[in-house]
C-alpha cells in the first residue's frame, strides 16, 4: 500500500513558538505560510515517530503479508533502511523479531533529511499481524533524524505498542471491503541536537477503509483518551520551550482520502479539527485551533483560502488565542 503522509501536527510548528514566547499581536493573516522552521519545535519528534510507524506498517503490510502483490508493485524498503534483520523468538507458532537499521548515508524526503539508529518490532500477542488483537510492539534504539540544512537532529528513544483491534492487513480495505483499526499507545522521548530531552505519550485510534477500489481508500485519525475535561486527546507532552505541559485534542477526526484512481494518491488530508492546550503560568487561556481543510488559490495572493473539505484542500487555518489575544493565520500543508 502507498504510504500516507500522516505527520499529525506539523502545523504546529509555528504556532507553538508563539504560545511560548507569550506574542500578543492581534492579526488576521491570510496568506499562508511555509511550514519550516530551522529552530528546535515540538512537533519534530512527532512527525518522526509518525514517519517510523508508516516504515514498519508498510514492511508488515507489503512485505510480511504480501501486500505489494495486492497492488501490482514491488516492495522497496522505507528511505534510509539499509539493512532488515531477523530472528526467530518463537517456534509455535512461528515468530520473528525484526530490526530496521538506518544508516545516515542516504537521504530521504527530497533530500533535505538524513535517518540513522535501529527500530525494531515483533508481535507481542496474538500469532500473526493479521489476528484480530494481535499487538506488536515498535522499539527505537537511538532513532536519529538530521536536518541537513540546518544540522539539527532528534533522537528518538522508547516503545510504540499497536493493537490491530479488527485483524486484516491494511490492504484487505480495498481487496476484502474490511474496516481495519489500530490503537496506538505509546511513550518515548525526543532529545534535540542541545540535549534538551522532552518526553511524549500517544493515543490514537487509526482507521483505514475504502468505498470503492484504491480510488476510495481512506485513513482516519481519532484521539483516543481523557485528561481532565478533555475528550479526544491524541497526545500529551513537554513543550520544547519553556518545559510547558501539552495536549493535543482532536475534536473533528483527520481523514486522508485517495485523491487518485491507483494505490500511489495523492492522498489529501480533507477534514481535520485540533486544539493545542498548553499550560503556561500565570496566562489563561492559551491553546491553538487547526482546522485542515481549506484552499488556497495561488493564482490570486491577496484572496482569503476558503473552507472546501475536498481533494483540493491545501492548507490549514490556525487560530491562537492567548489571554485575551486572538490571532489567525493561514499554513500550507
Amino acid at each position: 500500500m502507498k504510504k500516507i503522509n500522516i505527520a499529525l501536527l506539523t502545523v504546529f510548528v509555528l504556532s507553538l513558538g508563539i504560545l511560548t514566547s507569550c506574542k500578543k499581536k492581534k492579526d488576521d493573516t491570510t496568506t499562508p505560510t511555509n511550514n519550516s522552521t530551522a529552530k528546535p519545535n515540538d512537533q519534530q519528534g512527532s512527525s518522526e515517530a509518525d514517519e517510523a510507524i508508516k516504515d514498519v506498517n508498510d514492511f508488515i503490510n507489503n512485505k510480511v503479508g504480501g501486500g505489494s502483490n495486492h497492488r501490482i508493485g514491488t516492495y522497496a524498503l522505507p528511505c534510509g533502511v539499509v539493512s532488515v534483520d531477523s530472528t526467530q523468538i518463537s517456534s509455535s507458532p512461528i515468530k520473528y523479531s525484526y530490526k530496521m537499521s538506518y544508516g545516515n548515508q542516504t537521504t530521504c524526503t527530497g533530500g533535505y533529511k538524513k535517518k540513522s539508529g535501529d527500530i525494531t518490532f515483533a508481535l507481542s500477542n496474538g500469532t500473526a499481524f493479521n489476528t484480530a488483537n494481535a499487538v506488536f510492539t515498535i522499539t527505537f534504539s537511538n532513532y536519529k533524524v538530521e536536518s541537513i540544512a540546518t544540522g539539527a537532529t532528534v533522537t528518538l528513544n522508547g516503545t510504540i505498542v499497536v493493537t490491530n483491534t479488527t485483524g486484516h492487513y491494511i490492504w484487505e480495505a480495498v481487496t476484502a471491503s474490511q474496516t481495519i483499526t489500530h490503537k496506538v499507545r505509546g511513550t518515548f522521548t525526543v532529545t534535540y541536537s542541545d540535549g534538551t530531552v522532552r518526553s511524549r505519550s500517544y493515543y490514537q485510534l487509526r482507521t483505514w477503509a475504502s468505498t470503492s477500489s484504491w480510488a476510495g481508500l481512506s485513513l482516519t485519525i481519532a484521539g483516543d483518551t481523557t485528561v481532565g475535561t478533555l475528550t479526544g486527546v491524541s497526545e500529551i507532552g513537554k513543550t520544547y520551550d519553556g518545559n510547558y505541559d501539552y495536549q493535543t485534542q482532536i475534536t473533528t477526526n483527520f481523514v486522508w482520502a485517495n485523491c487518485g484512481i491507483t494505490y500511489a494518491g495523492p492522498y489529501v488530508l480533507k477534514t481535520a479539527k485540533a486544539r493545542l492546550n498548553v499550560t503556561i503560568p500565570l496566562i489563561s487561556p492559551t491553546y491553538i485551533d487547526v482546522e485542515g481543510g481549506y484552499h488556497y488559490d495561488y493564482t490570486n495572493a491577496t484572496a482569503t483560502p476558503t473552507l472546501v473539505n475536498d481533494c483540493s484542500t491545501n492548507a490549514y487555518k490556525i487560530t491562537t488565542t492567548i489571554a485575551t489575544s486572538v490571532t489567525s493565520q493561514y499554513q500550507l500543508y
